[in-house]
């Protein structure tokens, strides 16, 4: 049966050039990065260019860029290391509603020790509005922290706004955008855009699994949590997962070589998803931004009378794999889908949600077959529940 794998929100299929360049490192450059002789070296190599090709995407310095476990990793060290880094300036933590589980579940241990969280208001389609930010930042604020892309809804957020608000009302505050949904996906420039940390994992943009980076701003010194042998600059001791960091910078080489055409096409076929579906089910409703202005990748639909697990496994009979909810999240819809249940969603709607995540391995063909199948199964899922 073809595969139409419309799940790249939740991880992607490494690329070809990826998979070369790793089993390149496991056959060639199998040394330990830290040992002296010449294997040593090869292998080390293989991290400098990858941390080039990073630094070079968001137009930083390579040393700013630690090497990760991924995106949960590189997100609990951030927040954590920013709020012991800022604890003799106040417990006072703001972020947003609807973030992925790697930073509320971060932030609700941090409050049972003691930090006070506070929300910061969103609008109908759940992006930051700027001016709450403004006037919820307080001298004793230690962190501003929130999702880029969403990772349900595919909601944008101001993120140079958002920076240049916080940094205005409290210098000292510091800024952590989880980026994640959007590296290598679109142009990301921490620096202009005032962010402290910034986090990212491979798996989301055609790399390897199990690996993921850290960007912490030049001068900005935080706790590591990985202690050891030193390396990373003793941010993330251990010794380093060559292939998986060689297999990332490919990716990010690959994906970023040309990223506005790129963007531009995996948007095209969100929006003839969008159409096509509508056209084969006519009252199925958008969660979250319009689908012109959320991420180019993700589209979350809401189709009434039903359930979206059984649709979701109804679509994988057709081949078609997509998902609902958080793939990182429990089976309580509320907990499954923290973005939505963020915009006002009741469990009802909630559980009637799928989202599709597209990247540029799919085709226009593929959106048009995805709406031939829901053109099927939805009529038939929509008796079945009736009875």
């Amino acid at each position: 049966m073809k595969e139409i794998y419309l799940d790249n929100g939740a991880t992607t299929k490494p690329a070809d050039s990826v998979i070369r360049k790793m089993t390149e490192t496991l056959e060639v450059a199998y040394g330990n990065p830290s040992s002296l002789h010449r294997k040593g070296s090869q292998a080390e190599a293989y991290i400098i260019e990858a941390r080039k090709i990073i630094a070079d995407y968001l137009r930083v310095d390579p040393g700013t860029i630690t090497f990760t476990s991924g995106g949960t990793e590189s997100t609990n060290t951030a927040i954590r290391g920013a709020v012991i880094k800022n604890r003799r300036i106040g417990k006072h933590i703001l972020t947003a509603k609807g973030e992925h589980p790697a930073t509320s579940e971060t932030l609700k241990r941090l409050a049972e020790e003691g930090f006070e969280i506070e929300y910061v208001d969103i609008d109908r389609t759940g992006r930051v509005i700027p001016e709450s930010l403004r006037d919820k930042v307080r001298p004793d604020t230690v962190l501003f922290t929130c999702l880029h892309v969403n990772n349900e809804t595919g909601v944008i957020q101001p993120a140079g706004e958002l920076g240049r608000i916080l940094k205005e009302k409290n210098p000292n505050a510091l800024f952590h955008l989880d980026a994640v949904q959007s590296f290598a996906k679109m142009p990301l420039r921490p620096v202009e855009w005032k962010v402290d940390t910034l986090s990212a994992s491979a798996h989301k943009f055609h790399g390897p699994k199990g690996i993921g980076c850290l960007y912490i701003r030049r001068g900005l010194q935080i706790v590591p949590f990985i202690n050891g042998g030193g390396q990373e600059k003793h941010m993330r001791s251990g010794t380093e997962n060559v292939p998986g960091i060689a297999g990332m910078g490919e990716a990010v080489r690959t994906a970023v070589t040309d990223i506005s055409a790129h963007e531009a096409y995996v948007k095209s076929l969100k929006m003839a998803l969008y159409q096509a579906v509508l056209e084969a089910v006519p009252d199925a409703a958008v969660n979250g931004p319009a689908p012109e202005d959320g991420a180019a990748h993700v589209l979350n639909l809401r189709f009434p009378g039903v359930r979206s697990e059984v649709l979701v496994h109804s679509l994988e009979d057709y081949g078609i794999y997509v998902s609902s909810g958080s793939a990182c999240a429990s089976n309580k819809p509320e907990e499954r889908s923290p973005a939505l249940s963020a915009l006002g969603l009741g469990r009802t709607e909630m559980d009637e949600s799928v989202r599709f995540s597209l990247s540029v391995m799919n085709t226009q063909e593929e959106m048009r077959e995805t709406a031939d199948a829901l053109r099927e199964i939805v009529p038939k899922l929509r008796r079945y529940t009736r009875r």
